[in-house]
């Protein structure tokens, strides 16, 4: 390992810039560029993560950086640092829902046969950006928008426009319904629209509440507060779906979503297939 090399990393560590760092050592931004790609390569991990914008440790780099960065004059006797700790962090982030319903037990049983992963879970609705909030991994359902990150199909979740007997009742809903008179019907919704297997998104005219958790959406439709699309999993305890003519069945696929294919640590790809299977 070269001293030099660790030095550069340190300077792009602190600043979280390659071009800050190759202008407060005064040498060319493609020099540093090179000599980084260079020392991953050579320890076989992925240091930093980095797009156009951004740049981020990933966990060996922010193990390395920890190490190294009060002591450059002695970056030499760093080079036992990478190997397996005692435990290995995975920050994950998942929505509510799939963190209690399908990612969450999946994560605890994979970590109850790899004593050495330690999980950092974030049950979070919106997007988590991956650089500034420092996230390893992503479980998100699709249609996925952002074609810049790496996503593995893991398995689909079928949704159903739902509602109460009641409701159905008070409002004269029997039987196949029509897309205009689901889109007419009072509706709990997310911030999403209502997204059909087809792409095709919908927007009910008469939306009674918003609110970003599944959960309480299924909570307020058993109240009869409105018609709401739910996974078929949450269809239950006193709702039942709706058939809707001319609505494709509704089907969301679940991703594994990470930001690059490159040195990915093998306790992600272990993790991912574990879970893929």
């Amino acid at each position: 390992m070269i001293y030099n090399d660790l030095a550069l990393f340190v300077a792009v560590a602190r600043h979280l810039s390659f071009s800050e760092a190759a202008e407060s050592l005064g040498i060319p931004l493609s020099r540093v560029s090179r000599r980084i790609a260079g020392l991953e390569t050579q320890l076989g991990v992925r240091l930093f993560e980095r797009t156009t914008r951004q740049v981020r440790l990933t966990e060996e780099g922010r193990r390395l950086f920890d190490q190294s960065q009060g002591a450059v004059e002695a970056l030499q006797n760093v080079a036992g640092i990478l190997e397996l700790p005692a435990q290995q962090t995975i920050r994950v982030t998942a929505s509510p829902l799939a963190a209690r319903v399908s990612i969450g037990p999946r994560l605890l049983a994979f970590a109850a046969d790899n004593p050495t992963v330690r999980f950092d879970l974030i049950a979070a609705n919106a997007n988590l950006d991956f650089f500034r909030d420092n996230i390893d991994l992503a479980f998100r359902l699709g249609p996925l928008e952002d074609s810049n990150l790496i996503a593995r199909r893991l398995w689909s979740v079928p949704y159903r426009f739902c509602a109460t007997a009641g409701f159905c009742k008070a409002h004269g809903v029997s039987g196949v319904v029509s897309r205009e008179v689901l889109l007419g019907l009072p509706a709990v919704c997310t911030q999403q629209a209502w997204i059909l297997s087809n792409g095709e998104r919908l927007q009910p005219s008469n939306v009674a509440h918003v609110l970003d958790d599944l959960n309480l959406v299924a909570d307020a439709a058993r109240m009869d507060f409105g018609v709401a699309l739910l996974p078929e999993d949450l269809v239950r305890d006193g709702l039942v779906p709706l058939e809707v003519s001319d609505v494709p069945p509704v089907s969301r696929d679940m991703y594994a979503v990470y930001p690059s294919r490159r040195l990915l640590p093998d306790r992600m790809r272990r993790l991912i297939d574990f879970i893929a299977a």
